[in-house]
């Protein structure tokens, strides 16, 4: 319920005094940001709303898609754009109503202004939001208050809360815009103009501002976050549920370089019951560049891919590969899809192209290839790589937005209007071609990027190619969250990052990185997809060493832990496809009322129940290369969002081939630079601001080759003339190279103030051709404290208000709002249960749909307590009609009994009777265990 200052009348009746004060506040704002705002004069209505147009020619479409939800679009009424987009083709809510200027929607309801064009939004009566209109590519809302606000995907450089912080929202190979937006007060934003935008939020005003030829948005009302993503899932797709096995244990490596050492890593698994369900092959399975991605398999090193995947099959594993969207020039692919123009002009790192994803036609080849090359010889999914798309480069969101704007047009128009949207069609495509061709299967995609209603492909997300780092932990802890609270309910990271000897040279060998990646590894065992991939090191369990190891032990320990929840994760997973629900839940979605929980950004929700604490910095030992890239939310332009970077052929700035923004001062790989710039010298200049986020002495570290010039405040803080050391080295442009052999390092120290622009000039000059090396880092004053090991190897948990918890680690409980100091082993890891908790657990399974000999049924006692126990047979889609069992659980405190109430659902494989053990956890704790069988069919009481 919002404030009291907050206006509470009634919307019925839609009074006059109410639209008054209503239009007084949005008007005020209307002002303050400059808007100019079209007058309708005609108001009609349309199938679920209404149509205003203005004299202009401007119109105005509002529809009610949904429950809860409104649709906005805005357009030239003379212009041949998609009005309807991905979402507005279904039919319209039932019981919506249109009278004196008010639109309502169950409790909702809509007061439209047609003089000011102003849209007044309410729920219960209360004014929620206003659409204040739009001027220069800009659309305008205003709170009647401001608050927090949530969502938006996931980002490199992870903001916790976007109230008043601005954001480019484009895709790129750390950043998956998933662009809705949400408010603990149950307020949902769903920005769906397809094209990339500024999103900037200033008190309680916010602004979205791009160049679309349209401007289109839903609104999403509730009473709540979960009520608002429930609207969200309702309006974009439900999210299906995954094939079981999907939430086991995923190994992957970039990458198994023939098939015999991918089916001895999956032997090796079994050999040492270590549980995994899913092996993935990365990229060149298909052999040299000129056939890549082209759906085919290198005869030398995979002869059989078919007997690859029956052999995986045999060890009741599943087995995934990598698909890009481009493709080698000699591939038949390449040849079909250039044939009828079906590829994009821009030239994609490996030296082929990029297929036009909007074309009915284009994927329809894209698909058959898929099917003839991939899935028919027994794949069990697909890892969608590169799909923002990505042509030279994606390591930064302007250059990814540049390259594929620079193709102008795709099959559906303008690419500016449809830049991101390639891997919602490229999903879409890959989930119902597969439901048709192999209808016993759940589809599985892993996709780099994502659009709003991607989760209705049995779509999962993870962040990208990451640098290994305890901020980089803390900053994938925090787009877990928030990507979460954009509706999407699976995504993933590469535990212990993606490239690790930036910061780590010695990788494995190195305690420290050894300490992070099991942190990491634990972390991840509670995210929805488990998963383990990476480069420079290896990433089975046993590299880290043998039995007895304390860093192996400890992956096993966190392995098996994930194993044995396998009941509880399948329940929670049915929740979100039944139920519209969360998996991932961030405290703000079930403690909003407690004002501590912003201090713990490494907390949340996993499931209704558990409380999750990653361990998020070192307790062992220190990260000693503790420098961090400096985030982009900290380098702008001297006058737009973003710095400017010009590129020149020449070392010495002789012809200037491109001009383009940046808010990334790292390159890193030879797509960094303009693709004319392959095979010559050149030289490149930076300017900008850099933002400084806290007061302090800040380190900067410089890491490049060539002749370098750094100034900063008008104070040339570095300049060189580089050495001949690079000559030798291996910076040939790769992603990354041994140790930064033969690079220079320079270093200053600045006192900055929190919240002031530094003006800087960057210019390097590289005589050596297709050498890329450059990396600006800082040092916060906090941060090296921050990585240091803690003196007493102590962490800090809290514990929400509203709730009694136990520890599960040591068996104590705790009332909530108190913050324990903890000192956790690195087998540990903090999780807590609340009173009331019932959590099914199957210990000593070594795959995800193995069916266990009983289940252990842990009641955590002080309050009373229900659990859904969902099953059913795993894969396939019979469970959509009907097929499944979701057994009802029950604790009563007062009587201290379970009940398991009869169950009216089941399916052909279900067992008609099951054994658990029940333990009962109390307070003191104490345990009391009673092994009993019980049949779905009946219900039946045991007392304690």
């Amino acid at each position: 319920m919002l404030d009291d200052e907050v206006n509470r009348r009634a919307l019925l009746g839609a009074s006059v005094t109410l639209c008054a004060a209503a239009h007084a506040r949005s008007s005020s704002a209307a002002e303050h940001q400059g808007e100019s705002n079209p007058s309708f004069e005609q108001m009609m209505r349309i199938e679920g709303g209404v149509r205003l147009v203005s004299q202009n020619g401007t119109t105005l479409d509002i529809m009610c898609m949904s429950e809860g939800t409104f649709s906005v679009v805005k357009y030239r009424s003379n212009s041949n754009i998609d009005r309807e987009g991905f979402f507005l083709k279904a039919r319209a809510a039932s019981g919506i109503h249109f009278e004196g200027g008010i639109l309502r929607n169950g409790d909702c309801g809509l007061h439209i202004d047609p003089g000011k064009g102003l849209l007044h939004f309410f729920r219960q009566g209360n004014l929620v939001l206003t659409d204040t209109g739009t001027s220069k590519h800009a659309q305008h809302f205003s709170f009647p208050f401001a608050c927090d606000l949530y969502g938006l995907g996931q980002f490199r450089d992870a903001i916790a809360n976007y109230r008043d912080k601005s954001l480019y929202l484009a895709h790129a190979n750390m950043d998956a815009v998933n662009s809705f937006l949400v408010s603990p007060h149950g307020i949902g934003i769903l920005w769906d103009t397809h094209a990339a935008t500024q999103f900037t939020s200033q008190g309680r005003h916010l602004t979205f501002t791009n160049d679309a030829s349209l401007t289109r948005y839903h609104l999403c009302l509730g009473g709540h976050i979960d009520a608002v993503i429930a609207a969200y899932r309702r309006l974009t797709g439900k999210a299906p549920l995954l094939p079981k096995w999907a939430y086991g244990f995923w190994q992957s490596q970039e990458r198994y370089k023939s098939q015999q050492e991918l089916t001895d890593i999956i032997d090796t698994y079994r050999a040492k019951k270590l549980p995994i369900d899913v092996m993935v092959q990365d990229w060149r399975y298909w052999g040299d560049e000129s056939q890549f991605s082209g759906m085919v398999w290198d005869k030398t090193n995979f002869p059989d891919p078919k007997g690859m995947c029956d052999h995986v099959h045999s060890h009741h594993a599943h087995i995934i590969a990598s698909v890009w969207p481009a493709f080698g020039k000699a591939s038949e692919i390449y040849q079909a899809l250039d044939h009828e123009g079906l590829l994009f002009k821009g030239t994609h790192w490996s030296g082929g192209k990029v297929l036009d994803i909007t074309a009915p036609r284009a994927r329809e080849i894209y698909w058959s290839w898929i099917q003839k090359g991939l899935l028919s010889v027994g794949l069990d999914g697909l890892w969608t790589d590169g799909c923002e798309p990505e042509f030279m480069s994606t390591g930064n969101r302007y250059v990814t937005a540049k390259s594929y704007l620079d193709n102008e047009k795709c099959f559906v128009g303008n690419i500016s209007d449809n830049l991101m949207t390639f891997s919602y069609y490229q999903s879409n495509l890959i989930y119902h071609q597969s439901r048709q061709a192999y209808a016993n299967k759940r589809p599985l995609i892993l996709s780099r990027s994502v659009y709003p209603g991607q989760q209705a492909f049995n779509a999962i997300t993870w962040s990208g190619d990451t640098f290994a780092g305890w901020q980089t932990l803390n900053d994938q802890i925090v787009a877990a969250q928030q990507m979460s609270l954009s509706g999407i309910p699976y995504w993933t990271c590469d535990i212990g990052g993606f490239l690790v000897t930036h910061r780590f040279p010695n990788g494995l060998q190195d305690s420290a990185y050894r300490e992070l990646y099991v942190r990491w590894f634990q972390f991840v065992a509670f995210l929805p997809i488990f998963r383990a991939h990476g480069t420079q090191i290896r990433r089975e369990l046993w590299a880290m060493g043998e039995d007895g190891d304390p860093h192996y032990e400890a992956l096993k320990k966190a392995l098996k832990l994930r194993y044995s929840l396998m009941p509880y994760i399948y329940s929670q997973a049915a929740r979100v496809t039944f139920n519209n629900e969360t998996f991932l839940r961030p405290l703000i979605m079930d403690f909003s009322h407690d004002p501590k929980i912003s201090a713990y950004p490494n907390q949340y929700m996993f499931g209704r129940n558990l409380l999750i604490a990653v361990v998020n910095r070192p307790l062992e030992a220190p990260q000693t290369n503790y420098q961090e890239f400096i985030p982009n939310y900290a380098v702008v332009g001297m006058q737009g969002p973003a710095a400017e970077v010009s590129f020149f052929e020449g070392a010495h700035f002789e012809k200037l081939i491109e001009t383009r923004a940046s808010d990334d001062l790292k390159m890193s790989w030879f797509g960094d630079l303009p693709i004319d710039l392959k095979g010559k010298p050149y030289s490149a200049r930076w300017k900008g601001r850099i933002v400084a986020q806290e007061s302090g002495i800040h380190l900067f570290k410089i890491t490049t080759q060539g002749l370098i010039k750094f100034v900063m405040d008008g104070v040339t803080r570095v300049v060189s003339k580089g050495s001949e050391a690079g000559f030798a080295t291996k910076a040939d442009g790769a992603v990354s190279f041994a140790d930064h052999e033969g690079d220079d390092v320079y270093s200053f120290e600045i006192n900055l103030k929190a919240g002031q622009a530094y003006a800087f000039e960057l210019t390097q000059s590289q005589p050596k051709h297709d050498i890329v090396s450059l990396w600006v880092e800082w040092v916060r004053p906090s941060h090296k404290a921050e990585l240091q090991t803690s003196p007493n190897k102590m962490i800090e948990v809290y514990l929400p208000l509203g709730s009694g918890w136990y520890d599960l680690n040591s068996g104590l409980t705790y009332q909530g709002g108190q913050t324990l100091k903890l000192r956790p082993s690195i087998q540990d890891m903090p999780v807590f249960a609340q009173f009331g908790s019932i959590i099914p657990m199957s210990s000593g399974i070594d795959y995800a749909m193995q069916t266990p000999d009983q289940i252990e049924l842990h009641i955590y006692t002080g309050a009373d307590g229900n659990f859904t126990l969902y099953d059913d047979e795993g894969d396939g889609h019979n469970y959509e009609q009907g097929a499944y069992r979701n057994w009802k659980i029950s604790w009563n405190e007062a009587k201290q009994y379970v009940t398991f109430h009869q169950c009216d659902t089941t399916y052909p494989s279900a067992a008609r009777e099951i054994s658990f053990t029940i333990i009962k956890h109390d307070a003191q704790s104490n345990s009391i265990i009673k092994k009993v069988t019980v049949s779905p069919s009946k219900t039946s009481i045991i007392g304690f």
